[in-house]
């Protein structure tokens, strides 16, 4: 079978799920993976399948139509401008998530800053702000030992020293075991229960419950206590900057402003609300 052949194969047993030009994108992501080829790049490139080949692309076509996103598939997931390591331990990273880096690289220029990042999944976070600020001392902590496992998995690999912490950050007498730090980031989990049945499969089936969903009665709750560790571990003039529920950008300011913090709302590339930077004066 040429690769020619076994693409519209792949492309057309995906065709259920997703769109030809979004299973066209999975389709390179799969043969660089496997061959290291970048077909978008050097569409000439010849290579002929083996049977080996085949099989392996068969193989993921069935966990793809099980709604296994690709990532966990092939255990990596660009983030800002590197791949991570993933696994179904840890969300997959998001382009909301590296906006929200993005924002702390460019208005943080100090050369020397101390961070902590709370629920650091895969580690995405702290890794691409030690790279661009090399100087940066940065903490991070999680509740789950295997997500750290992988956060420190990518932390080696890009050859970044941070300082991980397996802890529970909700359990408020585990805030006296963290730094003194001048910026406190969280992706948290902020999507209520309510949400989930409106949801893709591909998340809910697959991705951590713990690291997405929060009770409808108290959605809130990370932002509630990043707030109250706040005025605890942030030096003055010290910034917290976290990722937020689109539907909740008001009620998430609220939170921070009722704790005597400037809490300002920004929106994301879509438009939508979904970060909050708060100052506490």
């Amino acid at each position: 079978m040429s690769l020619r052949k076994l693409q519209d194969e792949f492309i057309a047993a995906l065709n259920p799920l997703y769109d030809p030009g979004e299973a066209a994108n999975i389709w390179y992501l799969v043969i660089e993976s496997l061959t290291e080829i970048n077909l978008r790049t050097h569409p000439q490139t010849i290579f002929t399948p083996d049977g080996c080949f085949i099989k392996s692309i068969h193989d993921i076509i069935r966990r793809l139509q099980n709604y296994e996103p690709i990532q966990y598939i092939l255990n990596e997931a660009w983030f800002y401008d590197i791949p991570f390591f993933v696994n179904h331990h840890v969300l997959i990273p998001r382009p909301e998530t590296e906006e929200l880096v993005d924002w702390i690289i460019r208005e943080n220029t100090k050369a020397i800053i101390h961070v902590l990042d709370i629920g650091t999944g895969s580690g995405c976070i702290p890794v691409i702000l030690k790279r661009k600020i090399p100087l940066a001392y940065i903490w991070s902590c999680d509740i789950s030992e295997q997500a750290l496992k992988v956060a420190q998995k990518n932390a080696t690999q890009y050859k970044t020293q941070i300082n991980f912490l397996h802890l529970d950050f909700l359990n408020e007498q585990n805030w006296s075991k963290l730094p003194k730090v001048d910026i406190m980031v969280s992706n948290p989990p902020y999507i209520p229960q309510k949400d989930k049945a409106g949801m893709h499969r591909n998340v809910v089936q697959y991705e951590p419950h713990t690291a997405l969903f929060v009770t409808d009665e108290n959605p809130l709750i990370f932002y509630d206590a990043i707030a109250r560790a706040g005025r605890q571990l942030l030096q003055p003039d010290g910034k917290i900057y976290v990722e937020i529920h689109e539907a909740l950008g008001t009620d998430t300011v609220a939170v921070f402003t009722q704790y005597g913090y400037s809490a300002t709302l920004k929106k994301d590339m879509q438009g939508k609300d979904r970060f909050v930077k708060a100052v506490y004066a």
